[in-house]
């Protein structure tokens, strides 16, 4: 972080010598000074008022906003009615240029474009941002949540809170909002896995992000890094036996054409963050810049709540396409990703309490 070194001014010098002549047999009454009318302070503070009101009214700013997702997915949809939102609450001050279906950077590159201070906006899976804090794993680790009010309950921590506060001033990654969820992600592919050793030999597409393949690998089969975009004509091919995802994915990018099977492992929540630099962030005045917040939360807010709505629908198209579904042992699948939380310590050097503290939160929660 870089520090500002202030010297002292010419005006602070004149005052200081000032003071000492005074004190070498210069008068010692002090200088009258005539306090300002009410009326000028009045004055000029509406002065500022219409200068920040010039201001707000001359700010301009389109914003690049990224993501992999397909249109029909629920991740694609919310971006949509965000950036529809605030073009209309801003009166066109902010504009975000959506591009979806990997059209621009998604991923770590999306990440690195806020780090580096782009005027761009991302929407991507929070273990990203763990090459620059590692906590951020452990935050979406697997088998951790079982529904979105215990991933929301985390999400509202004051440990969430200063973790995103670290990412703000030390890597200029501001994060916008941590709603959008759309369901839990399972092992789908075209046999029936109940335990991990029933994934032995299973090939399954992956994310590129580390935890991912660290998890997929524990849970019992190899994992394939690739965009979801190259993951269709990879099962359609016989590169990859199935994929890992929600009910979501599932169904709205066609995948039930190739995987019949889905295995209630829940071992990740489905969720995307919604990020920017944090410099471009704070350069937006803040009358913008507070209706901007409320977009963000309010359609992440409408993305977790209609997916979670739209679960049984979704469920209901998939079984009349043919996909069955079957249970887990959960245990097994929890005992096995274990190791998944030691890797995190090891290699991105995480706090090796969270993860317990987290485990103990969630308990108590439960209890309520």
């Amino acid at each position: 972080m870089r520090k500002l070194k202030k010297v002292v001014s010419l005006a602070t010098t004149v005052t200081m010598c000032a003071a000492l002549l005074a004190g070498c047999g210069g008068s010692s009454k002090p200088a009258e000074t005539a306090a300002p009318a009410a009326g000028a302070k009045t004055e000029a503070a509406s002065a500022d008022t219409a200068a920040a009101g010039a201001a707000d009214d001359d700010f301009q700013m389109t914003i690049k906003f990224s993501n992999v997702f397909q249109p029909a997915e629920w991740n694609y949809k919310a971006s949509e009615k965000l950036a529809e939102m605030v073009k209309e609450r801003t009166e066109g001050h902010i504009i975000l240029e959506y591009y979806g279906q990997n059209q621009l950077d998604c991923y770590a590159e999306s990440v690195e474009q806020a780090h580096n201070g782009a005027v761009w906006m991302g929407l991507e899976e929070p273990s990203y941002f763990a090459d620059y804090i590692g906590d951020y794993n452990v935050l979406v680790g697997p088998m951790l949540y079982a529904s979105n009010e215990e991933y929301n309950a985390v999400m509202d921590t004051d440990i969430v809170k200063n973790l995103n506060a670290r990412l703000a001033a030390e890597n200029n990654i501001h994060i916008l909002d941590t709603h959008y969820s759309f369901g839990f992600r399972n092992v789908c592919t075209n046999k029936v896995v109940e335990k991990p050793a029933d994934l032995s030999g299973q090939m399954l597409r992956s994310t590129e992000s580390p935890l991912f393949i660290q998890t997929i690998t524990c849970l019992g089969a190899t994992p394939s890094p690739m965009s979801f975009t190259e993951c269709i004509s990879a099962m359609s091919s016989g590169v990859v036996n199935g994929f890992e995802g929600s009910t979501s994915t599932l169904k709205d990018t066609g995948a039930y054409e190739y995987t019949k099977n889905v295995a209630r492992t829940s071992h990740f929540i489905a969720t995307r963050w919604l990020f920017m630099a944090e410099d471009v962030y704070q350069s937006i005045p803040e009358k913008w810049r507070t209706i901007l917040d409320e977009c963000c939360v309010e359609a992440g807010i409408w993305e977790q709540e209609n997916a979670q709505n739209d679960e049984a629908d979704m469920i209901k198209f998939l079984e009349e396409k043919g996909v069955t579904w079957n249970d887990v042992d959960t245990a097994a699948f929890t005992e096995a990703c274990a190791p998944v939380y030691d890797w995190i310590v090891e290699e991105y050097k995480a706090d090796p309490t969270l993860y317990p503290t987290l485990v103990e939160f969630l308990t108590e929660y439960r209890k309520k």
